[in-house]
């Protein structure tokens, strides 16, 4: 992949135990463990009728150096806002590249 095309960077979070309350019980939290650069590839955007009233999603698909440690679990902040990763990163060539498929949070 060319470093050129790398313009974007983005920010993978893993939801971590970060440590007990007073009751044993664990803590967790969204963490980042990565920042890395990536091209953005916008797909399409979807409206539905959903309860009475219009409900929009954004999807983007984010292509990245290789990495083995990026799963559907983790998500991903970009440009300030959240994203899901909706399905299993597909590897590009022969470990080049991971393609990542993702959609807003509404939070």
């Amino acid at each position: 992949m060319r470093a050129g095309k790398l313009d974007r960077r983005l920010t993978l979070l893993r939801w971590t135990e970060t440590g007990r309350d007073a009751f044993n019980q664990p803590l967790f939290e969204w963490v980042d463990y990565a920042t890395v650069w990536a091209q953005q590839r916008p797909n399409r955007g979807e409206e539905r009728f959903s309860a009475q009233q219009m409900v929009g999603t954004a999807v983007l698909t984010f292509h990245i150096r290789h990495r083995s440690d990026v799963s559907v679990k983790d998500r991903v902040e970009f440009d300030g806002a959240l994203y899901e990763v909706t399905a299993p990163p597909r590897e590009i060539g022969r470990r080049v590249v991971l393609e990542i498929d993702c959609t807003a949070v509404a939070e």
